[in-house]
């Protein structure tokens, strides 16, 4: 006899599975959940490591290894006596340019060290440094706190408050004006010279042009800082030391070398472009503002240790403004060279406007047509305030005749 299952109704046997088969079907749908729904630890991990690795990737094309190995990773270990002996025995010149922020001091240098007898520091990515500044790569002098704006405008916090020493501020601190006389202890200390030199002097001598043969090869060996300005006898007697051969210095005057190894070159500007250069620098790479008034003083100041230090130097001293370098560079890298003692024909002046970067003409009509418009109503007074001493500095500079 065949029982017949009412159509509607499951056997006892299929409905006692039934649940069983809902609850594997559930736990199935509730692991499928859970996998969805669990994160990767490790996937962080990778980001982390991708965002860093990144970072340091960009930072090392812009400074190269001594952002990892730090300035000095190339320092030579010369004695003081072997680069007296070295510079002395080679006749060897060093010309250092210095002057204000903005003034044109980095496109000159790059003229000046594309000549094939003068040997200057290479790109970012092989100083370390912008701008190749061997202010920034030492640490015999101060910096005068250049490089660290970027975290200080405006504020008032913190043990040291806002730092006033920096771009278009730092001529106007106390003690900034280090001279032959206020810095004798350092200048009577021959490893003064060796540190500078032995971290300046691989710049200098690993150079492709010379087949990093700098030092033996180039006749002038030029550095580039603004900061000079304000360290020029200072540097003039760091680098002419007279160290002995037992490695102590001589402080009678009277032995010193007759010949010195330093010349200086001074880069100047027409004061209002220089202050509008800076203070849009200011602005614009360093998001800061720095009032007018103070950016003149500073330039005021700046001009006045420059004056100062020209008269009391025993090396050779040239000024270049801007301005004739800008609409003359022919004549005045003619000149230039020739006070450096090197050739200074027609041909090797071409070769260096060829392989230097290119010099922009009427490099202050913006901003003296900006003074015009508004300037003269803003900042008139000032230079009426400040005209005694402006022209007192005898920088050639009409400030009557602007507009």
């Amino acid at each position: 006899m065949v029982l017949k299952q009412r159509r509607g109704k499951k056997s006892p046997a299929v409905a006692a599975a039934a649940p069983a088969t809902a609850s594997v079907v559930e736990g199935f749908s509730d692991n499928t959940s859970e996998k969805k729904d669990h994160f990767n630890p490790v996937i962080l991990i990778v980001l982390f490591y991708t965002l860093v690795g990144g970072m340091l990737y960009f930072y090392y094309n812009k400074y190269g290894p001594a952002m990892f190995l730090g300035k000095g990773w190339k320092d030579y270990k010369w004695k003081p006596y072997e680069w007296r002996k070295f510079i002395d025995d080679n006749e060897r010149t060093i010309l250092l340019i210095g002057g204000p922020h903005r003034s044109g001091t980095t496109v000159f240098w790059e003229g000046i060290k594309a000549h094939p007898e003068i040997v200057g520091f290479g790109n970012r990515f092989e100083t370390g440094v912008d701008y190749s500044e061997g202010v920034l790569m030492q640490d015999v002098y101060p910096r005068f706190g250049v490089g660290m704006e970027f975290t200080n405008f405006g504020k008032t916090g913190g043990a040291g408050g806002e730092r006033k020493d920096g771009i278009g501020m730092y001529a106007l601190t106390k003690d900034v004006h280090w001279t032959a006389e206020n810095k004798k202890e350092e200048l009577e200390d021959p490893t003064t010279m060796s540190r500078i030199l032995n971290r300046f002097g691989p710049h200098w001598d690993q150079n492709k042009k010379f087949d990093n043969e700098g030092l033996k090869k180039a006749k002038v060996w030029v550095e580039k800082s603004p900061q000079n300005a304000v360290l020029s006898t200072f540097l003039e007697g760091l680098y002419n030391m007279p160290v002995r051969e037992d490695g102590t210095v001589d402080l009678d005057s009277s032995n010193n070398p007759k010949r010195s190894a330093t010349k200086f070159i001074y880069v100047t500007r027409h004061p209002i472009a220089n202050v509008y250069a800076t203070e849009k620098f200011v602005r614009d790479a360093m998001g800061g503002h720095i009032d007018f008034e103070i950016l003149l003083k500073n330039y005021i100041a700046l001009h006045k240790y420059m004056k100062m230090d020209e008269k009391a130097l025993k090396s050779p001293v040239m000024w270049v403004h801007l301005e004739d370098f800008t609409s003359e560079p022919t004549e005045v890298l003619t000149r230039v060279f020739r006070f450096l003692n090197v050739a200074a024909d027609g041909e090797v002046v071409q070769h260096v406007l060829q392989n230097m970067p290119e010099i922009k003409t009427g490099t202050n009509t913006k901003y003296l047509m900006k003074w015009c418009e508004e300037g003269t109503t803003k900042y008139g007074n000032l230079i009426d305030k400040y005209a005694d001493e402006l022209n007192a500095l005898e920088l050639g500079y009409d400030l009557d005749n602007i507009c």
